[in-house]
């Protein structure tokens, strides 16, 4: 019996220690918040082809605000803004739709995880769109973490150009890898676990010293 106690004490106390520093861990994240971008041309469409003349591309410029730490499980929220620069060839354009993807390399062509799409306004008159329908949502399976990531992105948009035509593209989606955030693991429901498990075999410990107080008294 002396045995057993020591050994439950010693396991309720190493477990305990553990869930405490793993629940600590995971409390204490500090991933700050961070500005992602990322920078590309919708080509010239003024003939209703791809062509060559930079004079009607659209610079394209995509902001991405993280807002809390990128933790293993959780959703993600991004902030967007898109900003649109015509060349002299082109008189409007109008962006109307966002989709982000949050991406792993692959061989071929990479793996969409996840992604979100959002409606676009247009800020006052200015060439900058921002997110209708508030922060963008990312929500990877609980399985996906690390730093093996990057978020690339599709746009709808309209084209109006100084020759007359429009073009008009569905879901234009450049080949664009903005970095993604580390997604960190989430220690939280181990130290939960270790806490748990360090109590129960504090309680069986304190309940075997109990009884062989007890025995000794009846003696």
């Amino acid at each position: 019996m002396r045995d057993v106690r020591w050994v439950l004490a010693a396991i309720a106390a190493v477990l305990l220690v553990l869930g405490g520093v793993l629940s600590l861990s995971a409390a204490s994240v500090n991933q700050h918040p961070r500005v992602l971008s990322g920078y590309t041309a919708f080509p010239d469409y003024s003939a209703g082809v791809v062509g060559s003349d930079r004079a009607n591309e659209v610079a394209i410029s995509l902001t991405l605000t993280t807002r809390d730490p990128w933790i293993q499980g959780q959703p993600q929220e991004l902030v967007a803004t898109v900003d649109a620069q015509p060349g002299p060839g082109v008189d409007a354009v109008d962006l109307t739709t966002l989709i982000v993807y949050l991406e792993r390399p692959a061989a071929v062509h990479p793996t969409i995880l996840n992604s979100d799409l959002v409606l676009l306004d247009r800020v006052e008159s200015t060439n900058r769109w921002i997110s209708r329908d508030g922060p963008i949502r990312i929500d990877p399976n609980a399985d996906v973490t690390g730093n093996d990531f990057f978020l690339g992105f599709s746009l709808s948009l309209n084209v109006d150009y100084a020759n007359g035509r429009s073009y008009g593209y569905g879901g234009w989606h450049p080949d664009l890898r903005v970095v993604s955030p580390d997604i960190l693991p989430n220690l939280a429901p181990y130290g939960v676990t270790f806490l748990a498990g360090g109590a129960a075999c504090g309680i069986l410990s304190a309940a075997a010293w109990t009884s062989r107080r007890n025995g000794m008294r009846i003696a």
